[in-house]
């Protein structure tokens, strides 16, 4: 007796096992059936990462306005078609073809049908006609400040130039200096004939009449300190400035001032540059 029931009673506990266990199964194929489900739901083309924006065509991008239509070279093209500038230049569109802005250096010369109608100054002194309004404007207000505004040079002929140029010449052969050195570095301080400025009739050189010196002392005086501020605003500007030198061919002269007109003035005056570099001649 004994000996038959430990059988029933280990059937009837692997049975009570074997029940507790089959919801398991069930419960398995149930998630497995909700994850597939699940998936076939997901949208089947989506990228795992975000799509590159560099991938992007730069057409693509210009033709919405963000980036130039130039793509990888950055210029622009001017619409009144000058040359292609770089964006944000300092220098906008130039019209070097105008009369105030004729570029006269020691590398390009006065065109030799060049014309121009003077119209005297004071004490012999003579301008183009065309500069001559703006220039008795700015010598006024200047003297309106209590200043003393002199001009010293004006308009130049061909043959003043040559007399001018000649006798820097000789002085420093008198002071030893070989001819052909003294050619040179008389160039440095009156233009060669047919290069200076003043025969433009454009350029004038102003002094402070309590300081009649042409040397950088006439920087510090009242009168060139006023010039250096305003100027500008009257179509001129300090044509030769320091530390441009090596650019313009010319000592610094703190007293040369060149007509260019007043929006050239200014956006010269605002860049902090000479006129070589305004007009992309440096």
């Amino acid at each position: 007796m004994y000996e038959r029931e430990i059988p029933a009673r280990a059937n009837r506990r692997r049975r009570s096992r074997r029940r507790k266990k089959s919801p398991m199964p069930a419960i398995a194929l149930v998630v497995a059936a909700v994850a597939f489900i699940t998936a076939l739901k997901m949208p089947q083309d989506a990228p795992d990462e975000p799509q590159n924006a560099a991938a992007i065509p730069v057409t693509a991008i210009s033709a919405s306005g963000d980036l130039n239509d130039t793509g990888s070279s950055g210029l622009l093209p001017d619409p009144r078609g000058a040359e292609p500038s770089l964006p944000g230049a300092a220098v906008p569109y130039v019209d070097k073809d105008s009369w105030e802005l004729l570029l006269v250096n020691p590398w390009n010369p006065l065109p030799e049908d060049y014309t121009l109608t003077l119209k005297e100054l004071y004490n012999g002194h003579a301008v183009d006609e065309r500069c001559y309004d703006e220039l008795t404007a700015m010598l006024d207000a200047c003297k309106a400040e209590g200043l003393s505004p002199l001009v010293c040079s004006s308009y130049r002929s061909q043959s003043k130039q040559e007399a001018l140029y000649e006798n820097k010449v000789e002085r420093l052969v008198s002071q030893g200096w070989s001819r052909e050195d003294a050619k040179v570095e008389a160039a440095k301080v009156v233009a060669l004939p047919g290069t200076s400025e003043h025969q433009l009739g454009l350029a004038v050189d102003i002094v402070d009449l309590n300081h009649q010196l042409l040397d950088e002392s006439q920087e510090s005086t009242d009168v060139q300190q006023w010039l250096i501020a305003h100027s500008w605003e009257y179509g001129f500007i300090l044509r030769y400035p320091n530390d441009k030198s090596e650019i313009t061919g010319i000592i610094y002269e703190p007293w040369h001032y060149r007509y260019v007109g007043k929006d050239a003035a200014k956006e010269i005056h605002d860049a902090g540059v000479c006129l070589e570099e305004y007009l992309g001649a440096a």
